[in-house]
């Protein structure tokens, strides 16, 4: 295993969990924007609800107008059993919404197991491929239900079925209409629908000789029955619009746990970064020389910039009064209000960062939105979008860099940077005993920074493995005590063909090779003794 793979395999956990808690705070974002709208229509079903029973006091007068004098009695029998047949219907409604929800849940099995499950398999297969696990070992982690899902939806739609048919029941035969087909005293709770739909049915004859009255009479009931069961759903939504306000908190307050586990990730990864490169920062600590001179640090980046202008830019208007009026007003907040705690701060002082910061601003932020309250549509996707953005995190990453001199290397000259990464690999990768190729190292040096970084790490290297350099310098064949050099001359370049090259061989005895290395060398023949006695070599004149 490399480094690479070393550092992929010590980090890619925290990776992994970091992509997992986004996904959680994307999706509770989603379901928090939810409930957001269904407290904005609290008043509206309050109202509409008043509206309805309203409507529905006066078609009860209405109805009771249509009474003959005389049924009064059949009149109010047939009221009792209209409410009696309205809270049936309800039970009715109720359970083919369940079965409804069975034959769904139906669908989602089916395409758990076709679409969903394989492919998460896939996903995790993808995610850990060194884990050597063959075929039919990763067959075991198919996500599949724990119990017998397919026969349990069935005996539910069958048994929503049986009620719902119990509930209706079946019409009674036709008889004598001045026979009652419910007895006074009944429990009209436990009478079928049809049953009492018959009944109501009889009475209405008697209300009215007048067939014209009789129809308006049963068209009157059926619409305060239908109005009954729509203010009956509106009291149903308002109840779980007023029940929103608490699932919002808790949800935020999931949100905000969630939020702080990705910092969790994020301070993971730094830690192991951290201790991954602990030996190489003790190598340079307790170095001499240049190597002092390194120095290694692990950090989270954090870019607020470019948070606050993706918002500036497509979510909020600048142009409305506030605290976020012009271009940069939120840039400046979150560089001093959230980046101290991105930067540097532990998961729980991001979490209480952010919550200082919504408790703050959220609703001066909400006040800027490029939307008008009646674009209510329009307000439901960008609440949306606000809230990823909010609680987003890919503008903090973990890097890691080389200083020199308190510089980091990226930022020095490329001259500079390049005897700073060759210094570092010479002095650092010691065990390595394989063949070592260097192409011009001097390149963008001066003389004197050649020797004094590059020579002495030179001669050192060459006790341990084969060093091949190529270079233009002379100082660097000299000084580094070459044990074998080659000169290469390029001849003349003749028309429509490439140029001859010969190469020549040989030791720093050889006098060939001497006269080459002077020609090259500054100062000449007596640069090239001066530095040659150190090495004990005997030249001839």
């Amino acid at each position: 295993m490399n480094f690479a793979e070393l550092l992929e395999s010590r980090i890619v956990r925290f990776q992994h969990s970091r992509q997992r808690e986004d996904e959680a705070i994307a999706s509770i974002s989603d379901r928090i924007a939810e409930e957001l709208e269904k407290e904005s229509l609290v008043a509206i079903y309050g109202q509409q609800a008043a509206q309805k029973r309203t409507l529905i006091a006066g078609y009860d007068a209405d109805l009771g107008k249509l009474v003959v004098k005389g049924t009064e009695v059949q009149a109010k029998r047939h009221a009792e059993l209209s409410r009696a047949a309205q809270a049936l219907n309800g039970k009715i409604q109720s359970f083919s919404n369940q079965r409804r929800t069975f034959l769904t849940m139906q669908d989602e099995v089916k395409n758990m197991r076709a679409t969903k499950a394989p492919e998460m398999l896939r996903e995790l297969q993808a995610r850990h491929t060194g884990s050597g696990i063959d075929t039919t070992q990763w067959n075991q982690f198919l996500l599949d239900y724990k119990g017998d899902v397919d026969k349990a939806l069935a005996d539910y739609i069958a048994w929503a079925d049986h009620e719902i048919a119990n509930l209706n029941g079946v019409s009674p035969s036709p008889e004598d209409p001045n026979i009652a087909l419910i007895a006074d005293g009944e429990d009209l709770a436990m009478v079928k629908l049809a049953t009492i739909k018959a009944e109501m049915a009889r009475l209405e004859r008697f209300i009215s000789a007048d067939k014209v009255i009789r129809d308006q009479y049963a068209a009157l009931s059926s619409r305060i029955a239908q109005e009954n069961a729509a203010l009956k759903t509106l009291e149903t939504r308002l109840i779980d619009a007023q029940g929103a306000a608490a699932r919002r908190k808790a949800l935020q307050f999931e949100r905000e746990g969630a939020y702080g586990r990705v910092f969790d990730a994020i301070v993971s990864e730094e830690n192991e970064l951290i201790a991954l490169y602990a030996p190489l920062m003790a190598r340079l600590a307790g170095s001499s020389g240049t190597l002092r001179r390194f120095s290694f640090s692990v950090s989270r980046v954090v870019d607020a910039d470019n948070w606050g202008n993706f918002a500036e830019d497509q979510l909020i208007d600048c142009r409305k009064a506030g605290p976020f009026y012009g271009h940069g007003s939120l840039i400046k907040l979150a560089n001093s209000e959230l980046k101290p705690a991105w930067e540097t701060g532990s998961a729980a002082d991001v979490q209480a960062a952010m919550a200082r910061f919504i408790a703050q601003y959220s609703k001066n932020l909400l006040a800027h939105a490029p939307y008008a309250p009646t674009q209510k549509q329009e307000l439901r996707a960008w609440s949306k979008q606000f809230a990823h953005w909010l609680f987003s995190t890919d503008h903090i990453s973990v890097r890691y860099e080389i200083a020199y001199d308190g510089v980091d290397i990226r930022k020095l000259s490329p001259g500079t940077r390049g005897i700073v990464l060759l210094l570092l690999y010479l002095a650092l990768d010691d065990a390595d005993d394989r063949p070592l190729v260097i192409d011009q190292p001097e390149e963008n040096l001066d003389p004197k920074s050649v020797f004094d970084e590059l020579v002495s790490l030179f001669i050192t290297a060459k006790t341990k493995r084969q060093v091949i350099m190529v270079t233009h310098n002379a100082n660097l064949v000299v000084n580094t005590d070459a044990d074998q050099i080659i000169i290469a001359d390029a001849g003349p370049h003749p028309a429509g063909g490439l140029p001859p090259i010969t190469y020549v061989a040989g030791g720093v005895e050889d006098a060939n090779i001497r006269k080459a290395v002077c020609d090259t060398l500054e100062g000449g023949e007596e640069a090239f003794r001066e530095r040659a006695r150190p090495l004990r070599v005997r030249l001839e004149r």
